[in-house]
């Protein structure tokens, strides 16, 4: 694995008030560690390979300061010993990444992190770029995997835009052998639903693995299969399941990840009311107002419902809405009414607003057109009618923008609440006579 274009080359200084006599012996009464007080003394002895009472050669504190350099974790490594301690200064490096497992059929958590503490004194969630940390744990997950008769090539790379955070982070993939999901045993599915609920898992079946989102994925496939059928109470719990089907190495065919899906169907239930909570920020007229846009038929009515609370909110700045339905069930007449928890989160404001790819003409028009002042709070709402209502406004401009494919790009701060609005103007392609 390379290093990130443009990353700063770790520099080692050793300082050391010895004569430099590379078979010079030293046994000094301690060692010590400083500047880095998330590891222990003993977690960085021994990721530094160095033992208290053992006689070293000059050249082999040197070698020791190099193997913990080496890790990737610690931008600078300094030392200096007389005859009653060798003090190491840390500094520890800032350029550290969550570790994030694509296809790797291994369950991440506290479990798989004490193993490779165990393994990597220094472990703690994080992962340099580049080192023999990161190869160490790139060699460890192949060994595991080989445990499980997985013979599996492994590859590491720093990679931007993982997960629902789009999170930078060190990302294992397993290259080879293919990683997909496997048989899936169906357990507590009423006779009526046998033949369908055995459709949808046949589906899935066949499709690529993936660590953290097969499980979650084939939660909500389950659901709202019942869902849509009216189970508004069912219960449903995907596992992985033992063992792997590994094929004979030799056959180039996938590894195959079975799954057990449980599901606790409950009764059919039919959708009642609907409650904002009390002191709600958007009154409900804004979310009909909202859910009216919504074509027919388009989804199941919770949600869309909770859709256009969203989109309410949205409208209003708070662009970190989260919204949880809160069912109860009324087993007399078997109808489910919600009532909703909102946290609306920041209000957002308007940074900026730029127009990219537009000549400067169109540009000067487009920022005229726009209503919505740096400073005042975000619509979101309003990027989708921005265009159209320009238009009606300008000839000229709806004629040039007849030529364009248009997008536009949110760059929403959760740090400061401000909002950077980006409009992408781009030519569209001429067909050919």
């Amino acid at each position: 694995m390379t290093k990130p274009s443009g990353a700063a080359g770790i520099v080692l200084l050793l300082l050391c008030s010895l004569p430099l006599l590379g078979q010079k012996k030293v046994q000094p009464k301690a060692i010590r560690f400083q500047g880095a007080a998330q590891y222990t003394q003993q977690e960085l002895l021994a990721a530094a390979g160095l033992k208290p009472d053992a006689p070293l050669p000059f050249s082999e504190v040197k070698a020791r300061a190099k193997q913990l350099n080496d890790t990737g974790l610690f931008k600078e490594i300094k030392f200096t010993s007389d005859n009653k301690t060798l003090l190491f200064t840390l500094t520890p490096s800032s350029q550290l990444f969550a570790m994030h497992l694509e296809n790797v059929p291994l369950v991440a958590g506290k479990e798989l992190d004490a193993q490779l503490h165990e393994r990597f004194p220094l472990y703690r969630g994080l992962l340099p770029a580049s080192g023999t940390m990161l190869e160490g744990i790139r060699r460890a997950f192949e060994e595991m995997l080989a445990a499980k008769g997985v013979k599996a090539t492994v590859e590491a790379a720093l990679t931007s835009g993982l997960g629902p955070k789009k999170l930078t982070a060190i990302n294992f993939t397993v290259a080879s052998p293919a990683v997909q999901i496997g048989r899936i045993q169906l357990v507590g599915i009423s006779p009526a639903l046998q033949a369908q609920a055995g459709l949808l898992a046949s589906g899935q079946t066949g499709n690529s693995f993936d660590t953290e989102n097969t499980a979650m994925g084939l939660h909500h496939v389950f659901e709202d299969f019942y869902q849509d059928l009216g189970y508004a109470a069912v219960q449903i719990d995907v596992a992985e399941a033992d063992p792997l089907i590994v094929p004979g190495q030799s056959s180039g065919q996938a590894v195959d990840i079975p799954f057990t899906v449980t599901i606790r169907e409950g009764g059919i239930y039919r959708l009642g009311s609907i409650d904002l909570p009390a002191g709600a920020l958007v009154a409900r007229a804004d979310v009909e107002k909202v859910l009216s846009r919504y074509q027919a038929g388009s989804g199941r009515p919770l949600d869309l419902f909770l859709a256009a609370v969203r989109d309410a909110y949205h409208a209003s700045g708070y662009l970190d809405c989260s919204v949880v339905p809160r069912p109860s069930f009324n087993e007399a007449t078997h109808i489910v009414n919600y009532s909703l928890g909102i946290d609306p989160g920041a209000q957002y404001r308007l940074a900026s607003v730029r127009f990219e790819g537009a000549p400067d003409a169109m540009a000067a028009k487009l920022k005229l057109a726009w209503k919505i002042a740096p400073g005042a709070v975000f619509d979101e709402s309003y990027l989708e009618s921005f265009a159209a209502q320009a238009q009606k406004k300008d000839k000229q401009m709806a004629k040039w923008m007849q030529t364009v494919i248009t997008t536009n790009d949110v760059k929403a701060d959760p740090a400061t609440h401000q909002v950077n609005c980006i409009f992408h103007f781009a030519k569209a392609a001429q067909s050919q006579r």
